[in-house]
């Protein structure tokens, strides 16, 4: 009796924990912040509180958490409903929006000006930007200089045939000691004005070199907005497109930052100098002013402005001219994006991980994109695209999704409504929609783990600022993202970076100024915000700040970690005081010689480990701590399918598996730390490592040797819903595009088609893979009525649970892009295309025109196919 009841104990207890255990087994609860967020423009600020209330409910709805707002040129025919930005209506309808907003559990974000460059109409053209001209003249000994009829000489020189340079002061007459060239720089008004502007929000764009212009204008913008403090979340300021180089102070500015007088050098920035190591280092100081003023008199100011109103600082760095770590740092919330196209099969995500790499380094907890900007020609973008981006995104650690994006559009505009000239559609007048919350159901579910965890990267590597301050070109460097990040790709950083990737290293990038800020604690380096890496690795880079190196000394006598891929660094930047920090330098190398060699074999051989087994097998992934535990996101980002054991570096009991496409939550086939992931392209899985044991169900691995049947028969196709017109039904026993069947009205269709088809299933399984195969463009399934899941590609297959032996019924809800149903517009001349500024452009930024495109294909291609599962 005491047996049984001791059994009867322990088997209670037993259910208990393992009851307890599957409790927990959850997702992290979903917050505004962890949904993705979109801009929505304000086309002419012609917006009204029925149709705010309308497109801020259907958001909701789907899935969206927040809206960045953002004013900008309006729609011709339209103008009567204009509203100026700035006016008391703008306020009204502000205040409503935001009202409305927290209300559904959403946010708002807003730029400090309308369209994008900070300016307006109220900014006086003295209070805009400047740029540099030098103008030059030959001179004869005992002649006085001609001054330029210009309105504003900075700073002149005089070079003596010698190639001896002397300054002097422009306003007073000046006779030449010899023969040679005078040099005047003229401060040249800068003609940018604010790009896109709505009504009321035209005009000069500020100097962003100057603080006080930067505290006006923003103290300038508070006063107008007449709304309260706290009520926006963030100020966001999108990428810098200013183009000015110069600024009034900034001669007195590079004088006390350099520690020379720039006019002694006026020859070189003309291009009269020869001397190639001059030149660089002469830009390099020049551009590092530049960097400077960007930071201490633009996006520092910003943030301390934002965090008065109890705001934050949305910001992205890149387009700079500045040390855009240190610029993405400056912010409370760094952003990047990718321009244009991912290609399927790529990763590159280097530059986009300047931003996450700022955020670890400084104890920042979000960093955001701009995401799906010119993904792909307008109408054309897929799921399957918006899938591959977002996962690159994710790859380089962004955390808090933001689409670009979705245009406000009355309820009373014909389709295709109201648009914005660089979007990739995500608006409830693109087909695609329909599905859409399942693509945000993915981010946000991921976006819940992501936020909610530490990122655990191994190493530091530090980006060589100063080779491209000295590089080649303009004055303006302009630092950008993606296919225009040359600074980037040409520097040996970029091969560094793919070998560490390789190698299944994680790393951050890191400036010189936050290398400063960090410290040696229990032989790891800690940086600011309390990040801890295992090392500090330094590409082959010519140039290097002495204080800088001297600091890379300092942690390796404290028992740090520093290695140099191949060799040191050659020279410290810039010109002053050169002799001297040049001897210092050499010292500090000569302590530092033998940290030079390969850096990958450097690092293995000093006992830090990347995950080389999951990169060797074909992987992608991140490492994260959440609560304690360790947790791994994995990609598959290659075309083709993958299916491998691989060892982790972090042991556990149990591996368990999160899915955020589909919210499964299932345990993995392991063996000691040797874990199989099995993933179709562009699809991802979190792995938790778990000391315990904890029940939840067995993933379900495809097998590729199980028999698989093609469902074949006569399908029914019904159109659901889109246009311009509904096609009548058709029957087929083909899968082929619904363009090459029923009657024209089929190849000008945008929407959703069923395809639905009965077929005997004879087996005695109950659970299958259904494999679409080819799609155009995304599906939602069922199963004998029951859902199995929306599927958005390039993969299309999906676990079934509901086979029934004898007659089954299979749904196929399939969406296609909007592509022919714009081409239709165009071939027949509708007038859609009616805004104001740029209009409607394509990718290349030429007139938007789909009538020559090619009819594209749509709907269930297949072949489909079922793959029964043993049970």
């Amino acid at each position: 009796m005491k047996m049984n009841r001791l059994f009867f104990l322990l088997s209670f207890f037993i259910l208990i924990s393992c009851s307890s255990d599957k409790q927990q087994l959850t997702w992290p609860e979903a917050t505004a912040e962890s949904k993705p967020w979109t801009r929505w423009w304000w086309m002419g600020n012609a917006v009204d509180k029925e149709n705010i209330s309308r497109e801020l409910d259907e958001m909701a709805e789907m899935g969206i958490g927040g809206v960045e707002i953002t004013p900008i040129y309006g729609v011709r025919g339209e103008e009567d409903r204009f509203i100026e930005y700035l006016s008391p209506e703008f306020s009204d309808m502000l205040q409503f929006t935001i009202e409305k907003a927290h209300s559904l559990n959403m946010g708002v974000d807003l730029p400090p000006g309308s369209g994008w460059r900070c300016g307006g109409p109220f900014v006086p053209e003295e209070k805009g930007l400047w740029s540099l001209r030098v103008h030059k003249q030959q001179i004869r000994k005992g002649k006085t200089a001609e001054k330029p009829d210009v309105p504003v000489i900075a700073i002149a020189s005089f070079v003596d045939e010698n190639n001896e340079a002397t300054a002097f002061n422009p306003d007073e007459n000046f006779t030449a000691p010899a023969n040679g060239t005078v040099y005047f720089a003229e401060r040249l008004k800068n003609r940018d004005m604010v790009k896109r502007a709505s009504d009321g929000g035209k005009g000069w764009a500020i100097d962003t070199f100057n603080e006080e212009i930067t505290d006006w204008y923003l103290n300038e913008i508070w006063e107008r907005l007449e709304i309260d403090k706290g009520l926006i979340r963030c100020f966001f300021h999108d990428s810098f497109e200013y183009t000015g180089d110069f600024t009034t102070h900034f001669t007195e500015e590079f004088k006390t930052r350099r520690g020379y007088d720039l006019a002694e050098y006026l020859h070189v920035l003309a291009g009269d100098s020869e001397e190639e190591e001059i030149i660089a280092r002469v830009k390099s100081d020049y551009r590092e002013t530049l960097s400077d003023l960007v930071l201490e008199s633009f996006i520092d100011p910003m943030t301390e402005w934002a965090n008065s109103h109890q705001s934050l600082n949305r910001n992205q760095a890149h387009g700079s001219p500045g040390n855009i770590l240190d610029l993405y740092a400056a912010c409370d919330i760094p952003e990047t994006e990718i321009f244009r196209t991912v290609e399927p099969g790529t990763v590159d995500v280097f530059v986009n991980k300047f931003a996450s790499s700022a955020a670890h380094v400084t104890g920042q907890k979000l960093v955001s994109s701009e995401s799906y900007t010119w993904l792909d020609e307008h109408w054309t973008v897929t799921t399957s695209d918006m899938m591959r981006a977002t996962n690159r995104f994710f790859l380089a650690g962004i955390n808090h999704m933001f689409f670009h994006g979705t245009c406000y559009s009355p309820d009373d505009a014909e389709w295709p409504g109201w648009l914005f000239y660089a979007s990739t559609q995500v608006n409830n007048r693109n087909p695609l929609w329909r599905e859409m919350p399942a693509l945000f159901k993915y981010i946000e579910r991921s976006q819940t783990v992501l936020q909610k965890s530490t990122a655990k990267n191994d190493v530091l590597v530090y980006w060589p600022y100063y080779d491209v301050a000295a590089g080649k070109g303009r004055l303006f460097n302009h630092l950008g993202v993606n296919k225009d990040a040359g600074w980037f790709i040409t520097h040996p950083i970029n091969e560094l970076s793919e070998s560490l990737m390789e190698a299944g290293y994680t790393f951050d990038y890191i400036s010189d100024k936050q290398l400063l800020n960090c410290e040696m604690i229990d032989d790891e380096i800690v940086t600011g915000g309390d990040a801890n890496y295992k090392a500090v690795v330094v590409p082959k880079t010519k140039y290097i700040p002495l204080e800088t190196m001297q600091q890379l000394r300092q942690f390796v006598d404290e028992g740090g970690t520093v290695y140099f891929d191949e060799f040191l660094p050659e020279s410290v930047p810039g010109m002053f005081n050169l002799e001297e920090r040049e001897r210092q330098l050499k010292t500090v190398k000569t302590d530092l010689s033998e940290h030079a060699g390969n850096v990958v074999d450097l690092l293995s051989n000093a006992g830090i480990s990347g995950e080389q087994s999951l990169a060797e097998k074909g992987f992608h992934f991140l490492k994260m701590k959440n609560e304690n535990e360790d947790w791994y996101m994995v990609f598959n980002c290659n075309s083709t399918a993958l299916d491998e054991w691989v060892d982790l570096q972090s042991t556990a009991q149990e591996y368990l598996f999160y899915f955020p496409e589909n919210g499964e939550i299932s345990t993995a086939e392991s063996n000691n730390n040797s874990v199989r992931i099995q993933l179709e392209p562009e699809r991802t899985v979190f792995i938790r490592c778990l000391n315990k044991k904890v029940y939840a169900p067995a993933f379900t691995y495809f097998e590729p040797e199980q028999n698989s049947r093609e469902i074949e028969g006569m399908w029914k196709i019904s159109f659901l819903e889109g246009g311009p017109v509904y096609p009548g039904d058709v029957a087929t026993d083909q899968l082929v595009s619904w363009t090459e069947i029923g009657d024209e009205q089929t190849q000008r269709f945008a929407g959703t088609a069923r395809y639905s088809i009965e077929f005997n299933w004879n087996e005695n399984q109950s659970s299958a893979f259904l494999n679409l195969g080819k799609v155009k463009d995304c599906a939602r399934v069922k199963l004998n009525g029951e859902l199995a899941g929306a599927l958005l590609g390039p993969s299309y297959k999906v676990k079934v649970d509901n086979l029934q032996q004898g007659k089954n019924l299979l749904e196929v809800e399939v969406t296609n892009v909007a592509a022919n149903r714009i081409r239709d517009l165009d071939i027949r001349g509708v007038d859609w295309k009616k805004f104001h500024d740029i209009n409607f452009v394509n990718i290349e930024y030429e007139p938007f025109d789909a009538s020559g495109w090619e009819i594209k294909d749509a709907g269930l291609l297949g072949p489909v196919t079922l793959t029964g599962i043993d049970e």
